[in-house]
Protein backbone atom coordinates (compact mmCIF):
# COMPACT_ATOMS: atom_id res chain seq x y z
CA UNK A 1 0.00 0.00 0.00
CA UNK A 2 1.44 3.35 -1.04
CA UNK A 3 1.87 6.18 1.43
CA UNK A 4 0.56 9.58 0.31
CA UNK A 5 3.27 12.13 -0.44
CA UNK A 6 1.85 14.60 2.07
CA UNK A 7 2.10 12.04 4.86
CA UNK A 8 5.59 11.03 3.78
CA UNK A 9 6.66 14.68 3.77
CA UNK A 10 5.16 15.33 7.22
CA UNK A 11 6.92 12.36 8.81
CA UNK A 12 10.23 13.02 7.03
CA UNK A 13 10.29 16.68 8.06
CA UNK A 14 9.40 15.74 11.66
CA UNK A 15 12.24 13.20 11.82
CA UNK A 16 14.69 15.66 10.25
CA UNK A 17 13.73 18.39 12.75
CA UNK A 18 14.24 16.00 15.66
CA UNK A 19 17.66 14.91 14.37
CA UNK A 20 18.78 18.50 13.79
CA UNK A 21 17.78 19.33 17.37
CA UNK A 22 19.86 16.40 18.59
CA UNK A 23 16.92 14.50 20.07
CA UNK A 24 17.87 10.81 20.24
CA UNK A 25 14.45 9.38 21.12
CA UNK A 26 11.19 10.86 19.88
CA UNK A 27 7.68 9.50 19.28
CA UNK A 28 6.66 8.48 15.78
CA UNK A 29 3.41 6.67 16.56
CA UNK A 30 0.81 6.92 19.29
CA UNK A 31 -0.55 3.53 20.32
CA UNK A 32 -3.67 4.33 22.30
CA UNK A 33 -5.73 1.67 24.07
CA UNK A 34 -8.95 3.34 25.23
CA UNK A 35 -10.22 0.07 26.72
CA UNK A 36 -8.33 -1.85 29.40
CA UNK A 37 -10.19 -5.11 28.86
CA UNK A 38 -9.12 -7.96 26.62
CA UNK A 39 -11.01 -10.96 25.28
CA UNK A 40 -7.98 -13.25 25.51
CA UNK A 41 -6.75 -15.28 28.48
CA UNK A 42 -3.02 -15.43 27.83
CA UNK A 43 -1.05 -17.27 30.51
CA UNK A 44 1.71 -14.65 30.71
CA UNK A 45 -0.57 -11.60 30.68
CA UNK A 46 -1.27 -9.77 33.90
CA UNK A 47 -4.44 -8.08 32.65
CA UNK A 48 -6.70 -11.03 33.43
CA UNK A 49 -5.67 -10.88 37.09
CA UNK A 50 -7.14 -7.40 37.63
CA UNK A 51 -10.54 -7.04 39.31
CA UNK A 52 -13.58 -6.68 37.05
CA UNK A 53 -14.11 -3.00 37.93
CA UNK A 54 -10.58 -2.20 36.74
CA UNK A 55 -11.08 -4.14 33.51
CA UNK A 56 -14.27 -2.17 32.76
CA UNK A 57 -12.48 1.19 32.85
CA UNK A 58 -12.43 3.25 29.66
CA UNK A 59 -10.75 6.46 28.60
CA UNK A 60 -13.02 9.33 27.66
CA UNK A 61 -12.75 11.04 24.29
CA UNK A 62 -11.20 14.05 26.02
CA UNK A 63 -8.54 11.86 27.68
CA UNK A 64 -7.71 10.25 24.32
CA UNK A 65 -7.38 13.63 22.59
CA UNK A 66 -5.22 14.97 25.44
CA UNK A 67 -2.95 11.91 25.14
CA UNK A 68 -2.62 12.51 21.39
CA UNK A 69 -1.72 16.17 21.97
CA UNK A 70 0.75 15.30 24.72
CA UNK A 71 2.47 12.60 22.66
CA UNK A 72 3.76 14.92 19.96
CA UNK A 73 3.97 12.27 17.24
CA UNK A 74 3.21 13.52 13.71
Amino acid sequence: MAVPLSQMWTVASYVLRQRLRGVKRYPLVLMLEPLFRCNLACAGCGKIQFPADVLRRQLTVEQCLNAADECGAP
